[in-house]
């Protein structure tokens, strides 16, 4: 109990990495967006914070209150899944849209994202599963919760790398890799850090966010494949 006694404080870190990477990417375009877009960022931010809320509920022993806002939670995630579910269709479109004499990243990156985020939508999925299973064990319960948030981040972090990198390099010298590679450069220790700290280095979850980091790296690879590409095409239906 002593190792999550100041876990709302700590969860503030992931919220603000997720908000100032979103930050230009959403609000520049808050009247143009599409409103499948902005449901899912406010139903991501609610479970950001949700995540801060329930542990400062249960450091002040307010336990019917986190019960109460744990079943809120619920429709939370799966508002959070079914939106990313969703927009899995963007990529499709980006595609759509590629004018091959303008600079910027091939298709692949975008097929290789819409796998790598609809992975992840069920990375998050389970994690709350398995907090729920867990709810009476403390330890368990709170590491999935926390490793939920882990499994949600880098969309949004990726986003804010791009743009990043988009106000100090031209567009045609850019490389994708190095965007992804930059962004996990903060996952990665953040991650390691949260484990430490909670003493959770070998944890099932750990183990899962570090994999995705992996996944994410061979975005290139996944997104080259013919059968990827057929696969996506077929499946969701966008046109």
């Amino acid at each position: 109990m002593q190792k999550f006694k100041n876990l709302h404080v700590w969860m503030i870190i992931p919220l603000l990495l997720i908000q100032l990477g979103i930050f230009r990417f959403y609000w520049p375009k808050f009247t143009t967006t599409t409103w499948e877009f902005h449901i899912h960022y406010w139903l991501v931010t609610c479970w950001f914070l949700l995540v801060i809320i329930q542990p400062y509920l249960i450091t002040i022993k307010s336990v019917e209150k986190h019960r109460l806002i744990g079943m809120f939670g619920l429709i939370i995630a799966g508002g959070v899944f079914f939106t990313s579910v969703s927009l899995l269709d963007v990529p499709l479109r980006i595609i759509s849209n590629l004018q091959p004499d303008q600079p910027g990243p091939p298709p692949q990156l975008f097929y290789g994202t819409l796998v790598i985020e609809f992975i992840l939508a069920l990375l998050f999925g389970l994690a709350v599963m398995k907090a729920i299973i867990h709810r009476k064990n403390l330890q368990e319960h709170a590491w999935w919760m926390i490793c939920s948030v882990f499994y949600l981040m880098m969309p949004g972090l990726g986003r804010g790398m791009i743009v990043l990198w988009r106000s100090f390099v031209p567009a045609e010298k850019i490389k994708p890799f190095l965007v992804g590679l930059s962004g996990e450069l903060i996952f990665i220790p953040l991650l390691l850090f949260f484990a430490m700290r909670f003493g959770k280095i070998r944890h099932p979850a750990t183990i899962i966010g570090l994999l995705t980091v992996l996944l994410r790296l061979l975005r290139f690879p996944i997104g080259s494949s013919e059968f990827v590409q057929n696969l996506v095409e077929n499946m969701i239906k966008w046109r």
